[in-house]
């Protein structure tokens, strides 16, 4: 089984991403490879997205895929689906049917059983902080300012500290969950009082 940790950066000018929002970056790191970061506009939303999905496929073909994410369910799989689909890289059922055979990690979701079954508190800021790992550089609300000021390579700084920040959490939840549980109780404790 291969390893990729994941991140996909989308011009959203909005409170929240919307449906619509382009994608201008795909970060992607295989454990023992290295970052590949796919951008925008060096070539096109399509052209990235094309890129990232015959990468995909070529694994898939011969063996198994594990994509490690951080809110990946929520946002990154909706958003490479939709755009994949809108781009016409592929039709929308290849995708489903290619996008089932991954096997695909939340952080995120993997850290809300660790905290009481709730999300407060659980950005990725708050839990790097926490645990005393490294926040990723620059917030996502960031993203469009860099983009619209062609100030590409702060949202490529941006993405290369989220995949650091994926792989470090992952060590963090594989190493030690039972040091993760009692971090964030200790915290939620403090805050009661």
């Amino acid at each position: 089984m291969v390893f990729v940790y994941l991140d996909v950066e989308t011009y959203s000018p909005h409170d929240e991403p919307r449906f619509g929002d382009k994608i201008i970056a795909i970060g992607y790191e295989e454990v023992g490879g290295k970052l590949e970061v796919l951008k925008e506009w060096e070539s096109s939303e399509k052209t990235v997205l094309s890129e990232f999905y015959n990468y995909l496929r070529g694994k898939l073909s011969y063996e198994k895929v594990r994509i490690i994410g951080f809110n990946v369910l929520m946002f990154d799989i909706i958003a490479l689906a939709t755009r994949l689909y809108r781009n016409s890289v592929d039709e929308l059922e290849n995708i489903f049917q290619n996008f089932k055979r991954i096997y695909w990690e939340d952080l995120l979701r993997c850290l809300y059983p660790l905290n009481k079954f709730s999300f407060k508190g659980l950005s990725a800021e708050e839990i790097a902080d926490k645990l005393k790992i490294e926040k990723p550089k620059y917030s996502n609300k960031e993203i469009c300012k860099f983009y619209d000021g062609h100030e590409y390579g702060k949202i490529v700084e941006h993405l290369k500290s989220d995949i650091k920040f994926l792989k470090d959490l992952s060590y963090w939840l594989k190493q030690r969950t039972e040091d993760v549980r009692r971090i964030l109780e200790e915290k939620k404790t403090k805050q009661r009082l």
